[in-house]
């Protein structure tokens, strides 16, 4: 899903979902770890010098602050296993949206490396975290079970 380019502008990262579907009760230099590998992999196969990696890490960062922020229930208890499925939809939208916006953002600001496209670098940016969000939205309802537990 890493080479498929929609328009010069767009590509689909759905192995962040990876990230977001990890425990909220993992412990947090494990989950840091396990975000850091799965972009290591990706960088392996893509040849792209730590970009993933670095991106991954960030995002898995991301999801340590914000994870309790924003996936609660109404009585103030935690989601075990984050999902479409096991959370309010639009919550789930937003959690989703701002992991992948701040993973695509990282990723394209490296690729970059300069201030000088900075316009190209935020187009891709929202095309990619609108497209990869959409793909794994279609994941997780075509391949997670649909055990809720709100």
């Amino acid at each position: 899903m890493n080479n498929i380019y929609l328009g010069g502008y767009a590509n689909t990262f759905v192995y962040i979902l990876f990230v977001l579907m990890l425990p909220t009760n993992m412990n947090k230099v494990f989950l840091l770890f396990l975000s850091f590998i799965s972009g290591l992999v990706v960088d392996i196969f893509s040849c792209s010098l730590g970009f993933h990696a670095f991106s991954a890490t960030l995002v898995g960062f991301a999801r340590i602050l914000f994870a309790n922020r924003i996936l609660t229930k109404d009585d103030n208890s935690e989601i075990e296993n984050p999902s479409v499925k096991s959370v309010a939809f639009s919550t789930y939208i937003f959690f989703m949206l701002i992991l992948t916006f701040i993973y695509c953002l990282s990723y394209y600001t490296i690729e970059a490396f300069c201030f000088y496209d900075f316009y190209n670098v935020i187009i891709r940016t929202l095309l990619t975290t609108i497209v990869s969000s959409a793909f794994m939205l279609a994941f997780e309802f075509l391949f997670v079970s649909s055990k809720r537990t709100v």
